[in-house]
């Protein structure tokens, strides 16, 4: 547990290193329109002065992850990969979004379901989110039934593209619809980039 706590630790690290390091970039270049203050409910904010106002949301997303399946129990500990197409589309104050993620020993986990971004300043977003899905377990942990329920939450550093990188962690289970019911939680770092950016590359 010790080494899950320092391993935890140095994600986070390296989370805030990054987006420190994307902060110092920033006050040398332009800015982009960004929200000033934290989004909660409206769909509009004042943007820096001088830009009139900016739509508060940002656009539509694909985001990769790459995290350690099992990390609470260990138990049946994995390398987890994960894609998510994240939309820009809102439902009062939800979004949808949906994937799929896959471990090192083959068990998949399709998923859709809604996230809510809160917005902090122009740079820190949190974003929790709930999805339903199914469970093939492969070579590895068995979670009892196929129907299983995700729930995550993540913080993210935006950059002036609007592109995104985060450390989340979230938990599978069936909620209670079958036993057993031993569940298991993933810690991942996330990098998300909007849609019409990914294939200019």
């Amino acid at each position: 547990m010790v080494a899950s706590i320092r391993r935890a630790w140095l994600a986070a690290f390296l989370v805030l290193g990054f987006g420190f390091v994307g902060a110092a970039q920033a006050q040398q270049q332009p800015r982009a329109p960004y929200p000033g203050q934290v989004y909660a409910q409206s769909t509009q904010a004042m943007a820096p002065s001088g830009t009139g106002t900016a739509k508060a949301d940002d656009p539509a997303f694909w985001a990769f992850s790459a995290g350690w399946f099992d990390i609470n129990k260990q138990k049946n500990e994995a390398f987890e990969g994960r894609i998510e197409y994240r939309g820009a589309e809102k439902y009062w104050i939800f979004k949808p979004f949906g994937g799929i993620m896959a471990t090192s020993d083959r068990a998949v986990h399709g998923f859709a379901g809604v996230l809510v971004d809160l917005y902090f300043g122009r740079r820190w977003v949190l974003t929790p989110s709930f999805a339903p899905g199914l469970y093939y377990e492969g070579d590895g942990k068995h979670i009892s039934n196929g129907i299983q329920f995700r729930s995550q939450l993540e913080l993210s550093y935006r950059f002036d593209d609007r592109s995104r990188l985060g450390i989340s962690f979230n938990h599978i289970s069936n909620a209670g619809i079958r036993d057993p019911n031993p569940g298991s939680e993933t810690l991942a770092i996330t990098y998300a980039i909007p849609t019409d950016k990914l294939f200019k590359w």
